[in-house]
């Protein structure tokens, strides 16, 4: 695809989608390309430049695990080492299954804790005091024995960042990593300057039905700035994902660590599915498979925003794209599509689709599930029709098949927004135990109780 038609193609689907501001980089056969479109903030005329900052939500992620590659490279961490053994100064209770977390347990997101805990409301930003209240919480899995997405993991390894070196999370990224690689990050809240305001777009609120756009401010919890607090350019993405490729592809001076310990953050983890996300998980990148090609990459929200990276290490491509408006998921996703058809076969998870509603699933499934904060309601009405409903005020309608995977669609679209599925306790007549939704697992209350008692 020419260089003209992309960008022509990037600005059609910006437009399509209402999104006030975005950019698009393009890395493939030796040759760059950004592109960009709209304004930082709408309401304003500061156009989106190739440097101008977005929010990379969860794609922060991939910063923290390879800023650990880093130290394992340097022989401070290992990956597969209990996480105890690098934080001595805590008191962790004798069976407590902490004990059996490993780093790379965190990173690929197997280490069976909870999706999102805050911890305790404190003045300053202090990752020690969270770990603590992590201890403090209901363990969900059993480590390294299944996936559930957790932020709460990555708040774990970016305090052990800090046992480490000495330093906090946000000198250390900026110290190890981001200035010696040439990345020009930034970050959503700078525990070291709260009252700092972040040099970034604004987000933006696109409501689907109307099409109205309201800006809205980028926010991320200081304790999960590890997880989802960092800003920058696609560009920056893209640079970062070369330091991943061969020698012939990676940018001079952004080397990162050596090609063996990097490759640690794309081989698949055992027990990692990631159901709903991906096709695999390393520690730290997502795996993407496309017609036999394995691509690496990442998917980030935030409140008002949207990231998407990915990379074929082997191939010499990389393509990362960032808005500044929730409706930058659905531009992606078009995106990805007219790109495969123009040549670009990027690795992409197509999410299954249930081919109808199951006789007789409801009453299999119907009940609360349960991870953290997070929890979800099945219901069903007089109809028989199931109900999905989401802690924070999300309804949809549930489509099952006998399989139990199933369908999320919401009143206000007539197209499936995701997919999940219910998983049994045991064999195929055991009752069902949890439920896989956005890549998290929730625990069935009622099994929950059950095995308590």
């Amino acid at each position: 695809m020419e260089r003209e038609h992309l960008s022509d193609l990037f600005e059609k689907l910006a437009h399509r989608h209402r999104v006030p501001g975005a950019q698009l980089t393009v890395y493939r056969d030796g040759g760059l390309h950004e592109m960009t479109y709209g304004v930082e903030r709408s309401g304003t005329t500061r156009p989106v430049s190739p440097r101008s900052r977005f929010a990379f939500g969860s794609v922060s992620k991939v910063f923290t695990a390879a800023l650990i590659m880093q130290l394992v490279e340097e022989g401070e961490v290992d990956l597969d080492e209990p996480v105890p053994a690098y934080l001595a100064t805590h008191r962790i209770a004798q069976g407590h299954p902490m004990h059996t977390v490993t780093l790379r347990h965190l990173l690929s997101h197997t280490a069976g804790l909870v999706s999102d805990h805050e911890g305790e409301p404190l003045r300053s930003a202090s990752l020690r005091r969270y770990f603590a209240s992590v201890l403090g919480t209901e363990q969900l899995l059993r480590p390294g024995t299944a996936f559930s997405y957790s932020n709460t993991g990555y708040a774990v390894a970016a305090y052990i960042v800090e046992a480490v070196t000495g330093q906090d999370w946000w000198e250390t990224l900026g110290s190890y990593l981001a200035r010696p690689a040439g990345l020009d990050l930034a970050f959503i809240h700078d525990a070291r300057f709260p009252s700092a305001v972040a040099d970034t777009v604004s987000g933006h609120a696109v409501h689907a039905a109307t099409g109205q756009v309201t800006p809205i401010d980028f926010y991320v919890e200081s304790t999960l700035a590890a997880a989802g607090g960092i800003a920058g350019s696609a560009t920056d993405l893209v640079a970062f994902a070369r330091a991943f490729m061969g020698d012939d592809d990676t940018v001079p001076g952004t080397a990162i660590a050596g090609p063996d310990v990097l490759a640690e953050m794309g081989r698949s983890v055992t027990g990692a599915d990631p159901f709903g996300l991906a096709d695999g998980w390393g520690a730290g990148w997502g795996i993407f498979h496309a017609d036999g090609t394995r691509w690496l990459g990442h998917d980030g929200t935030l409140d008002g925003g949207t990231c998407n990276v990915r990379f074929d290490p082997i191939g010499g491509a990389a393509v990362a794209l960032t808005t500044n408006a929730t409706s930058g998921l659905q531009l992606w996703e078009e995106l990805v599509v007219e790109l495969r058809n123009a040549g670009l076969r990027i690795g992409h998870y197509c999410q299954p689709a249930p081919v109808g509603a199951a006789a007789g699933v409801g009453e299999q499934v119907t009940g609360d599930y349960t991870n953290g904060d997070l929890s979800i309601s099945v219901t069903s009405d007089s109809t028989g029709a199931l109900r999905f409903g989401v802690s924070n005020g999300f309804v949809g309608v549930l489509d099952a098949d006998p399989d139990l995977t199933f369908s999320v669609t919401s009143a206000e679209r007539d197209q499936p927004l995701f997919s999940g599925r219910f998983l049994r306790a045991a064999g195929v007549f055991g009752p069902i135990e949890s439920m896989q939704y956005n890549g998290r697992t929730l625990r069935r209350a009622a099994v929950a109780r059950h095995l308590a008692a």
